[in-house]
């Protein structure tokens, strides 16, 4: 696991430790703990040789993830790529699910967030704040992640009909309205991958209606304690609560 980590942090990749056969991060403060410094990685692999190893997905790795969860998202995929093109050969890892990691470059000028199932049904993408757990790690099911065989040997750009439907609309003038049945099931709790950009909807949500910015973080670290698969770090929900309140402080005319 070492030489594999070391050969993705050769690449740009930041890396960081999971729990051996698990995708819970293994450091305090999880992807943004995530580095390129031989050094670090090879104290946190010295000190357990087991650790699957994630990769920190977004501007700073200069890459992003479509995961792709089983024949039902394959299927979205076959009808989004007949309505657009086919996605471009990229480097691409299969998950025991089964599933698959498919990797493009960071784009120049397009914030990538994370989202689930934005883009269609049981397809995610793992953006800013986000990870995927790597080959060789061992899933939980005790079956290894594996680099596909139609894997490219280099990350291709992401076609612009895919980023479009990942960008967000400007100025919320092609914003749908979120539907209560989404707004229930965001306060059930979500799971990796979609921590951040849920987590930024509900402070949306709270500021809109006038909520006092201390309860909206109270209410916010609440809810990631109790409802996130893990819980993001603190001082994450303390980021992006902070971020959204300045946003509506300019929308207002404030900031």
């Amino acid at each position: 696991m070492l030489g594999h980590a070391l050969a993705f942090a050769r690449r740009g990749l930041h890396v960081f430790p999971c729990r051996p056969r698990a995708k819970e991060p293994a450091c305090a403060a999880g992807c943004n703990d995530a580095t390129t410094d031989p050094g670090t990685i090879e104290r946190w692999w010295r000190e357990e040789p087991d650790y699957n190893i994630a990769i920190a997905t977004g501007a700073a790795s200069g890459v992003f993830v479509v995961d792709l969860d089983g024949v039902d998202a394959e299927n979205e995929l076959k009808n989004l790529e007949a309505r657009h093109s086919a996605l471009p050969a990229s480097v691409e890892a299969t998950t025991p699910r089964p599933g698959r990691h498919i990797f493009f470059l960071y784009p120049a000028g397009v914030r990538v967030r994370n989202s689930a199932k934005k883009i269609a049904p049981n397809i995610d993408v793992r953006g800013d704040g986000g990870y995927v757990v790597a080959p060789p790690s061992i899933h939980p099911s005790g079956h290894a992640y594996c680099w596909s065989v139609d894997s490219a040997r280099t990350f291709a750009a992401a076609p612009d009909w895919l980023l479009t439907l990942i960008a967000q609309p400007a100025n919320g003038a092609a914003a749908a309205v979120t539907p209560p049945a989404e707004w229930r099931e965001i306060a059930k709790g979500v799971a990796e991958g979609a921590r951040d950009c849920s987590a930024a909807k509900l402070a949306g949500y709270l500021f809109r209606r006038r909520i006092d910015p201390f309860v909206a973080l109270e209410l916010l670290q609440s809810w990631n304690a109790t409802r996130c698969a893990p819980p993001l770090p603190e001082k994450d929900i303390e980021r992006i609560v902070d971020n959204i309140a300045t946003r509506e402080l300019r929308r207002r005319g404030i900031a």
